[in-house]
Parts: structure tokens; C-alpha cells; sequence
């Protein structure tokens, strides 16, 4: 499934909308955060962006006052990362920004000045879209460099990954779950965690009652995707942390699994569908070599042509293809190995030198052409197809455990640069003020 960087953004921008709609005057700050301030007008936007996504998904509103935390929560920490990063020197400066912004354009099929046109017909202010795609970017640069950059893999990891997969768990397999997450503090008492247990039960009996799953995630989740009606998308089973794989295998297109715990909370997941299942992985290899002749400063471009002619007849005269390529070949990662290239994929090569691959049998030798390298003589030595089944499952092994370890290390570090921060509530009503809370 590719994911293009628009749909990402356009996921996320309710979370950074309304800073340079923010009034110059008669403007609220309503929260204090750090040595920063969230204003009412950016609240007040990020809430009209936040009812259209949720409207795009067909998902009826949730009450005022649960979106409107639910949103603040967001700006919140969207506001402590994008601190953290200026603490840390990371910035974006205007032309890495508008590389950013015309490969967004580019992947939508529409040039740069299209691209703002369209944001304009939306009714955004494309100078607020800039920056808030400026923030995003800021953000993944800093998670890089605080989260994923501190993750290492190891072999035994992968080996004890492959170890524990549900039995039965088929390659290739897809799901599209939904996902609420009752979340429960680091060190929190069992009272605590009682209660946080006794409300995901009650939302699993009012779910297998009937209730909508999206309405209730966006009034009661407190996972990342809360906002989307805690819908995951799609995602491969090797992907999912594995308690969500092994209930989402057992779980029918609709179903609703029963409380599941975790280190972070109590969690309920919904299989909204599945694709995909086993199969062999195969790749289709070539064996060649090849002699190169390349121009330089004693041999111009017409005189490499006519000994690539040259050593091309000397070839067919029965002479060693090893020992001319040692000879004569200007390709140094071949040169000392007779121009042997070894078994490789289509697709390594530029394109005219596999077309030409493409065209021999086995045994069979090329006359002389050309690439942006130079005059190449080709011959095939075999084919073969390569059963890379294991290789794949390891592979994709690797790149599970490194998604989960980084979920799961990037959750930790919100909390904590969430519990660290200094956060003061300055909330329109009494109501608000006396149940925010100074951190």
C-alpha cells in the first residue's frame, strides 16, 4: 500500500491548522506551554479542521467538549515537539521546505503553482499550509534523531520474533483494523488500572451492542489515531504489535475483539477487513559478464567504439572472454574477476544494459552498445529462479520489529516530554478552569 505524502498531510494538518489565522488583537491565550502559548483562534481553527476530517470519514461529531480536548491534547504536543526541535537546532529552512512541498504537489500529479491553487480552492491559506507542513517535517526530522536513530535490530531479535508468530500466520496477510486504547499512566496504582479495565469493558459491551466503533473512538480513545475514528489502515500482520496479529486472525470481517492488555493500557481492536495470504517468494536471476570500454584522455569516444568492434571479433574468433575482460575492461568492480557480475536481479542494471541482458541465452554474447558508462560487450552464463521465501520473512521481520520499536519508544517519549512540561490551562469558563489542571 503506498501512502502519499498529501493523504499523510492532509491527515495531520487539523493538528498544526490555525497559527497564522490567529487574530493580532483581542486574541486568548489559553494554554501556557513552556515558554510558549496556544491562543483561542488556533484552537477554534484546528477544531473546524478537526469536524471536516472527521466528517470526510463519515464519522457524526462527538460532543463539543470531548473534541475540543481531544484537539488541544494534539496541539499540545504537537507544540512541545516542534519546541523541543528548535532546542535542538533542527530547523527547515525555505528551500528544503519547498522541495518538501513540489514532491507533495508532484505525487498528486499536479505542478507546484497547481498545488497551491488547489489548497487556495479548499479555503486554506497556502502561506499557513506551508508552515504547517514546515512543522511536520520538523517533527519527523527531530523523531529520526530522539526515537529512531537510538533503535538497534539484531539478528537474535529477528530470530525470536519469527519464534513467537501466531501459529498458522499467513504471509503476505493484510489487515484494516480500528483501534481504541484506554490508556494507563507509567506508575499507576491498581485502582487506577481497575477503572481505566472497567471502562474498555464497557465500551466492549456497548460495541457488540451495536454502537459505532469511529464515534466511539473519537469520544473515548487515547491513541494517536483517536481523531481518525481510530482507524490503523491498512497494515501487514508482521506490521502489528503481535497481540493485535494473533486477535485479528482469530476475528471475522466486523468483529470486535474483547479487552486486550498491554504495557500502555487496556486496547480493542475491530477487523474491519483483510486481503492478501501465503505464498513462495521467488525472484528470477541472470549470471553475467560483461567487458566496458569507457573514453578517457588516450581514447576518444570513436576509437573505444572500434575496439569494442574489435575485441567483439576477437570474441567470436574463440578467444577467452575471462582474460579479455582482465585485459581490457574499465569496470573496476568486475575488471579483476574476468568481468563476472555475479546472479543479480532485473532491475540492477540501467536500462540498456538489462534490454540487451534480456535479449541473450545462455552462452550467448552481445554485440557491442552503449550506456551513459561507455561501449559494453555482454555474454549470459545462466538463469535461475531463487526461492527468497525466507529471506522475505526476515526482511520483513526486521522492518516489523523496527516499526514496533518505534512506536512504542516515540510513545514513551511524548509522555514523557509531556509529563516534563510546564502546562497551564487558561480556559474560557469556570467549568474548564476547574477541571484543567497545572503540570
Amino acid at each position: 500500500m503506498k501512502t502519499s505524502l498529501f493523504r499523510l498531510f492532509a491527515i495531520l494538518v487539523f493538528a498544526f491548522s490555525g497559527a497564522a489565522h490567529a487574530a493580532e488583537s483581542l486574541d486568548r491565550i489559553i494554554v501556557v506551554l513552556n515558554d510558549g502559548v496556544i491562543l483561542q483562534s488556533e484552537l477554534d481553527q484546528s477544531i473546524v479542521d478537526a469536524k471536516q476530517q472527521i466528517k470526510e470519514r463519515g464519522i457524526a461529531d462527538p460532543p463539543e467538549d470531548v473534541l475540543r480536548t481531544q484537539v488541544l491534547e494534539r496541539l499540545i504536543l504537537t507544540k512541545l515537539q516542534t519546541q523541543r526541535a528548535a532546542e535542538a537546532g533542527e530547523r527547515i529552512d525555505d528551500r528544503e521546505l519547498n522541495e518538501v512541498i513540489t514532491n507533495i504537489a508532484s505525487q498528486n500529479g499536479m505542478t507546484l503553482p497547481q498545488f497551491a491553487e488547489s489548497v487556495k480552492k479548499d479555503g486554506n491559506d497556502y502561506l499557513a499550509v506551508r508552515e504547517q507542513i514546515r512543522d511536520q517535517v520538523l517533527i519527523s526530522r527531530l523523531r529520526q534523531k530522539e526515537v529512531d536513530g537510538r533503535i538497534s535490530i539484531t539478528d537474535q531479535d529477528v530470530d525470536l520474533f519469527l519464534a513467537t508468530q501466531p501459529a498458522g500466520q499467513e504471509e503476505n496477510k493484510e489487515y484494516r483494523l480500528s483501534h481504541i486504547l484506554i490508556a494507563v499512566p507509567d506508575a499507576a496504582k491498581n485502582e487506577e488500572r481497575n477503572k481505566a479495565r472497567a471502562k474498555a469493558e464497557d465500551l466492549v459491551k456497548r460495541l457488540k451492542a451495536g454502537e459505532d466503533f469511529a464515534q466511539l473512538a473519537l469520544a473515548n480513545s487515547n491513541g494517536q489515531n483517536a481523531l481518525q475514528g481510530g482507524d490503523l489502515d491498512w497494515r501487514k500482520a508482521a506490521d502489528l504489535p503481535s497481540l493485535f496479529a494473533a486477535t485479528a486472525a482469530k476475528l471475522g470481517k466486523g468483529d470486535v475483539s474483547g479487552v486486550l492488555e498491554a504495557g500502555s493500557g487496556y486496547h480493542i481492536i475491530k477487523l474491519v477487513d483483510e486481503r492478501g495470504g501465503s505464498g513462495r517468494q521467488t525472484v528470477a536471476e541472470t549470471h553475467a559478464k560483461h567487458i566496458l570500454l569507457s573514453p578517457n584522455a588516450l581514447r576518444d569516444e570513436e576509437q573505444t567504439r572500434a575496439l569494442s568492434r574489435d575485441i567483439y571479433d576477437r570474441l567470436q574468433k574463440g578467444e577467452d572472454f575471462t582474460e579479455l575482460a582482465k585485459k581490457y575492461s574499465d569496470d573496476p568492480g568486475s575488471k579483476n574477476g574476468g568481468g563476472d557480475l555475479g546472479f543479480q536481479a532485473a532491475g540492477i542494471f540501467v536500462p540498456e544494459f538489462q534490454v540487451r541482458l534480456d535479449q541473450l541465452k545462455p552462452g550467448e554474447i552481445s554485440q557491442p552498445f552503449h550506456s551513459k558508462f561507455g561501449w559494453h560487450i555482454a555474454s549470459v552464463i545462466e538463469r535461475r529462479t531463487r526461492d527468497t521465501t525466507e529471506e522475505t520473512r526476515r526482511n520483513r521481520a526486521r522492518t516489523a520489529i523496527g516499526q514496533r520499536k518505534s512506536a512504542e519508544e516515540y510513545d514513551n517519549w511524548l509522555r514523557k516530554l509531556r509529563e516534563e512540561a510546564y502546562v497551564e490551562y487558561r480556559l474560557k469558563s469556570d467549568a474548564d478552569a476547574n477541571a484543567a489542571t497545572k503540570s
